[in-house]
């Protein structure tokens, strides 16, 4: 039953895979390329090609494939889908892809023949790892927070009206008027119809150095900013902020003028549309995973609940090993009640690091999504934690 799962698992992976990397997404191709990753985002695609066969390596493994043949397996899967993206619009051929896929599907192999070592770890060892993956949950945050922190640019700026950037499309409709007072943007233009199905701007300015300051963009009926973080100079995804349906009908129609904009009212960002505003926007720690990856027409409630699966995902850990490393408190043993204050300090620092890490970093407060998610992660890996140990599950 469990090589069968495992073989629905291997199947599942595949899919995902050939779905994620053969799909059209524009008009054209530029051919091979032999870097390991390119364009803006470089370093989060590279990220993004590590972490896409990872589930393809731990069920091969789990399925009992050895790993002098679940490797090949995964370079071969992966050779493929790059070798058919040469005729698929908008796909493009890269070496550096394969070689990416073909480690992550190391990794996944590595990481399930190494599990029963370090996830299955003794009392002993469980209580230092708890407090190892509470500190690397919080540098987690804190890292979040600092490459969602905006750049502050050196002036003087040039405002440049409907901007031809790569990786945007261009505006449809007129631009009447775009200027900068106090450090906001304002801009005055009409509607174009069709509306456009890529974020395109209306404006953007540039600072001294050529850095893309401030990026105001119309997407279908949202009003989307983007500002110079960190992330872009790491050469990561660039998460927007935005006002959904902001442009919707019946308040703007196609043809349409109206004015947009967008400030800082000393706290938060605002977005403005004629007479109305929307403020208090920014980033949380749960928008970590938007930096690797980042998809534009998710809807709200859809990154909302993946915000807390990542928050999820950073606290499971500690809740499996605090219920191993307090296993055996029931015995009057010194070491053992020491392993179980040396977990609890650990769900304590998660805890405080949701409170302190966005006052440190500017995000803003962690939402109450994030926080459910946090206790249930805990109290999910205490559960697996436990069952584990009634199981016999243990380090060899």
């Amino acid at each position: 039953m469990n090589r069968r799962l495992a073989w629905i698992g291997v199947a599942l992976s595949a899919l995902a895979i050939i779905r994620a990397t053969t799909f059209a997404s524009g008009t054209s191709t530029h051919g091979w390329s032999f870097s390991l990753a390119s364009g803006d985002a470089a370093v989060g695609e590279i990220i993004q090609n590590l972490l896409l066969f990872l589930p393809l390596g731990i069920c091969l493994t789990l399925a009992g494939v050895r790993p002098l043949i679940a490797i090949p397996l995964g370079a071969a899967l992966s050779f493929s889908v790059e070798f058919s993206q040469q005729w698929i619009p908008g796909r493009d051929p890269s070496v550096g892809d394969i070689v990416c896929n073909t480690a992550s599907t190391a990794i996944g192999v590595a990481l399930t023949r190494t599990a029963p070592r370090w996830l299955f770890a003794s009392p002993a060892r469980a209580a230092w790892q708890t407090l190892g993956a509470a500190i690397v949950a919080i540098l987690a945050w804190t890292g979040t927070g600092i490459a969602l922190h905006p750049v502050v640019p050196a002036g003087p700026f040039q405002t440049i009206v409907r901007p031809d950037f790569n990786y945007y499309s261009l505006y449809q409709g007129t631009v009447l008027r775009a200027r900068v007072l106090y450090g906001s943007l304002a801009v005055r233009a009409t509607l174009p119809d069709p509306p456009s199905y890529r974020s395109a701007p209306l404006a953007a300015l540039i600072d001294a150095e050529g850095h893309r300051a401030i990026v105001l963009s119309v997407d279908r009926h949202d009003l989307a900013l983007r500002y110079d973080m960190l992330a872009v100079r790491a050469r990561l995804e660039q998460p927007d902020l935005r006002w959904r349906n902001a442009l919707a009908p019946p308040s703007i129609a196609p043809g349409d003028t109206f004015n947009a904009g967008t400030w800082h009212d000393g706290k938060t960002v605002c977005l403005g549309v004629n007479n109305h505003s929307r403020c208090n926007l920014g980033y949380t720690v749960g928008d970590g995973w938007k930096l690797i990856f980042f998809p534009e027409h998710f809807s709200g409630w859809l990154t909302d609940t993946i915000d807390g699966l990542w928050v999820l995902g950073c606290v499971f850990f500690v809740g499996l090993w605090a219920a191993r490393a307090a296993s055996e408190t029931t015995a009057p043993d010194r070491a053992g009640r020491r392993r179980a204050t040396t977990a609890r300090i650990a769900v304590a620092m998660l805890l405080i690091g949701l409170i302190v890490v966005p006052w440190l970093t500017g995000l803003k407060g962690t939402t109450l999504v994030e926080w459910v998610c946090a206790l249930l992660g805990i109290e999910f890996g205490l559960i697996v934690g436990t069952r584990s140990l009634q199981l016999g599950v243990l380090a060899s």
